[in-house]
Formats: C-alpha cells, structure tokens, sequence
C-alpha cells in the first residue's frame, strides 16, 4: 500500500537572498516554545526571545529561505521604529520585495490612516495598494508594525481547500511536531477529513508513509484534490489497517461542536481509542486534540493498551482545545 506523496512548496521571488533583520513571527497561543526550539537549529537566526504567548522576535542573518521554510509561524513583520523600514529596504526583508512596494494601511481611524499613508508614500516612495499589498502597516498594542505579505503562511504554502470544521494548518504543525515523527514511520489520520494533518506531516517528514480515513466522502475528495493517494472511506470504530501496523496516529477528534455531538462522542471515543490501541506499534504514539476533555480522559483511563504521557494546551478563533499525547504502557518485568 503506498500513502500520500509529499506535498510541494510554492518558490517565492528573493528566497535566496541574504538578509539582516529583526523581526517578529507569529504562531499558535500554546505554541511559542515549539517555535523557539525550531528556530534555534536555524543556522540564519539568532537572538531568539518570546514577546508573548503568540509572537516570538528574532533576527535573521542569512538566507531567507531557511526561515521560509519553517511552518511554525503564520505572519512575519518588522517592528516600526524611526529607521527599521529604510534598514529593511537595504539589507533586510523588505529588500526582497519587488518595488516601488505595494502597502496598505490597518487602522480603524480614518485620519490616522490617511495620515500614515501620505507619510510612507512621501518617505519611502511606496504605493497605497489596499486589495493588493505586500506590506500591511498595523497599529497594534504596542506600536506600529509592518507585517509582509509573501511570507504569510499560505503565500509561503499554498492556500488549502477546506471545509468550516478543517483543521487549520498551524495546529496540523504543532500536532506533528508533538507526534516526533521518524523517517519511513507510517502515519495515520483517522479523522482526516479534508487532509491538513497529513500533508502538514510529510512536511515535517517527507519519507514518511502517510494515510488517511474518513467518513465524509465530500471531505475525501477535497483531500485526494489536494493530494491523492493513501485515502480511505472508512470509520474510526473498524480502521482497515493490520494490528500493529501503524507508527504514529496524529488526528482532530469530533469535538462535537461543528462535527458530532458530546453524545455520540460518549460511544465514539472509546471505540476510537480502542481501534488506536490495537492498530499502533509496541513503540507508537498517538497525538488526538480535543475539546470534549473530560469524555477523553474517561477513554482513555478505560483503555489499558494506551497511556496518556503528555498534554498541551492551545488557543484559537476563541477555541480552546488541548491535545494529548498517548504511547504504549511499559511493560512490567
């Protein structure tokens, strides 16, 4: 059985570029030190510190592309100080872009916007272009920032077909990145709806071995669009994979809000963990995010084949789901 291909990356004009600049990346409230840790094998990045629970600053010296590459983040931006976007528009990354730069103005005060856009058009000679930019100057809490367009998350990977329940991608990556994925692992979403986990795991482990079920053939079809192979219609309760087979089981169980109920979450999770049980390797993990906690918790516990060895919390979109990581009891000697 061969499972999903790994998924490509769109190549942005100036990605090869060496660059200096300090700048602010934003991710997941749960996720900063995930990030943190990431960045710091980045051989182009440095002076590494968490602003708070979304934002982490650093400074890039050397190619873009390796910070491009990382997944972790959704938003890069420059702080506005007196001199940091003519700094950037020399060295850093606001050279990469093409010029004269396209920018629009987010603020709700008319004459404030008005202001700020007259200024960055007289000093910096861009162009106010509000419904195609590359630069978005914000007012935020904390003073102004500059937030660039090509490196948001979806310029960077490629905008997802979903659905209103898909996972979003950076809580695919972080649930990847709590599965520690191996090479050649084989990989499983029993949930996988429109496939965000699974291509978000082939781009953390590109050798890996990846498949996919779902009940919902409208949500099966935007995954195979997306990327075809490894998919199957199939439930949760009766997986059509071999006893012992799988590696890892990384999902976004029903949290019986958008998708299912808490009542049929009651049956549904323990027969979940009971397939999970017997289809995982003696040295397998599971990562399941979920909201209906106290239901997971009861599973789990009832499920002697799994234990539950570390959890995480995250918060989105007013959401506040936690996700649970679970492998093999060690046996007694």
């Amino acid at each position: 059985m061969s499972g999903i291909s790994s998924p490509g990356r769109i190549i942005m004009p100036g990605l090869d570029q060496h660059v200096t600049d300090r700048l602010v990346l934003r991710t997941l409230d749960g996720a900063a030190d995930l990030l943190m840790e990431e960045l710091r094998w980045l051989p182009s990045v440095h002076s590494i510190r968490q602003l708070s629970d979304v934002a982490v600053e650093c400074t890039i010296d050397g190619r873009l592309s390796e910070l491009a590459a990382c997944s972790l983040y959704s938003t890069v931006a420059i702080a506005v100080d007196d001199d940091s976007l003519e700094r950037s528009q020399q060295t850093g990354v606001l050279a990469t872009l093409p010029t004269p730069i396209g920018f629009r103005v987010g603020c709700d005060d008319p004459q404030v916007r008005y202001r700020v856009i007259a200024a960055v058009e007289r000093e910096l000679g861009w162009i106010n272009q509000p419904g195609s930019w590359d630069v978005n100057l914000m007012q935020t809490a904390d003073g102004w920032i500059a937030e660039i367009g090509p490196l948001s998350w979806m310029r960077r990977f490629g905008r997802l077909e979903r659905l209103p329940w898909s996972t979003t991608p950076l809580i695919a990556e972080v649930l990847v990145r709590l599965a520690k994925l191996q090479p050649g692992q084989r990989i499983v979403d029993p949930f996988c709806g429109t496939g965000t986990i699974l291509l978000a795991a082939l781009r953390r482990q590109p050798t890996g071995r990846v498949f996919g079920t779902d009940h919902d053939p409208r949500a099966l079809a935007i995954a195979n669009r997306q990327q075809p192979g490894g998919l199957t219609q199939a439930t949760a309760q009766a997986l059509p994979y071999a006893a012992g087979s799988v590696d890892r089981i990384i999902t976004n169980l029903p949290f019986g809000k958008l998708v299912g109920t808490h009542h049929a979450n009651r049956t549904l999770y323990p027969a979940a963990l009971s397939e999970i049980s017997r289809v995982l390797t003696a040295d397998g993990r599971a990562v399941l995010l979920t909201e209906d906690k106290r239901l997971l918790h009861k599973a789990i516990e009832h499920q002697k084949g799994l234990k539950l060895i570390r959890q995480r919390l995250l918060k989105y979109n007013g959401a506040t789901p936690t996700a649970y990581v679970l492998t093999r009891p060690r046996e007694r000697r």
